[in-house]
């Protein structure tokens, strides 16, 4: 895809995900879409034959805004602060539209084989990558030590798309200032477990 079609399929992203997020994948129609993006019905279908070429287009975007990210990280002489920076402006500024848009998103994974398979990789990829960060921040590299890592990767990418569920979930319910605390409370967490020390394979209980 040239750089021209390329913006011009971001522009109708942009355009059409607070449709998607707040009406659903089911009840977004491609005719509501459509008109979200400012577009005829049959021009629209130029661009996305189907809501599932809609999911799909996405999530690739996102695949590639989560590879700059951590190349940010790898590229940091000290890849610790740099990496919590980014997440802390990840929990504190996340739009709730995006969290309701990832929600819909996740449950469209459930139905569709197809942008399942995108979200596993969609997840590895992001697996992949914090667990290069831990590498770094901690120079270990063991083996031990990449298995605890995983498992912290893991634990981040649920306290992470948990806070995000949970943001669009109490819009409409949690003040402000809980959300805050909820976001202070998260961070604390997602810093003590990139921090700490790994756990060597004669520490872990049996």
């Amino acid at each position: 895809m040239d750089t021209a079609a390329n913006k011009r399929v971001c522009d109708i992203l942009e355009k059409v995900k607070s449709t998607f997020a707040f009406n659903g994948f089911d009840g977004a129609s491609m005719q509501d879409l459509a008109q979200a993006a400012q577009m005829s019905v049959g021009n629209f279908y130029r661009y996305f034959p189907s809501k599932n070429a809609i999911i799909t287009a996405l999530v690739e975007r996102d695949l590639g805004e989560i590879e700059a990210v951590f190349e940010t990280v790898r590229a940091a002489s000290d890849p610790g602060p740099v990496f919590m920076e980014l997440l802390k402006r990840r929990i504190e500024t996340l739009p709730v539209e995006d969290a309701a848009l990832w929600t819909e998103v996740q449950a469209a994974a459930f139905r569709s084989p197809e942008i399942g398979a995108l979200m596993c990789s969609m997840e590895e990829t992001v697996r992949r990558n914090v667990v290069g960060a831990l590498i770094r921040i901690h120079a270990d590299d063991s083996e031990s030590a990449i298995e605890d890592y995983t498992t912290r990767a893991h634990f981040l990418m649920i306290l992470v798309h948990g806070f995000a569920e949970q943001k669009f979930c109490a819009r409409n319910t949690a003040s402000p200032g809980q959300i805050s605390a909820l976001s202070e409370l998260v961070l604390a967490t997602l810093r003590k477990t990139i921090f700490t020390p790994p756990v060597s394979a004669s520490q872990r209980p049996d």
